[in-house]
């Protein structure tokens, strides 16, 4: 999704309702020096619950004030934004969506918790 400068952020958020299921991943300038910024989304498809279900890990449908971001969403998060594009991408993103949520938590835990071994 492109976001043009100057654009309100009325208009932002009635452009992201437009999107099937889908979490941000990145963003970029359109072009260098450019103020236009192209938003990256990947799609969650059917795969996530659509609403309750995880044991309180998944919100329900419709709920948009959020007391807090919970370490499932965190964690979906933090997997999401770092696998690559492409086919390998999609089919890993797919498993993941289909992980049980503390799978998901664990997972997020080793890729941030990652640090090169020592030799």
């Amino acid at each position: 999704m492109t976001v043009a400068a100057g654009a309100l952020l009325r208009d932002l958020v009635d452009a992201t309702a437009t999107l099937p299921r889908a979490i941000y991943t990145d963003h970029r300038p359109v072009a260098p020096g450019h103020t236009d910024v192209l938003l990256t989304f990947r799609t969650l498809g059917d795969r996530l619950p659509a609403s309750g279900g995880g044991d309180g890990w998944v919100p329900p449908d419709g709920t948009w004030a959020m007391p807090a971001w919970n370490s499932f969403q965190e964690a979906l998060h933090v997997l999401l934004t770092r696998i690559p594009g492409g086919p390998t991408g999609e089919r890993l993103s797919s498993e993941i969506l289909g992980l049980d949520p503390r799978s998901v938590v664990a997972l997020a835990d080793m890729v941030r918790d990652h640090r090169p071994v020592r030799t």
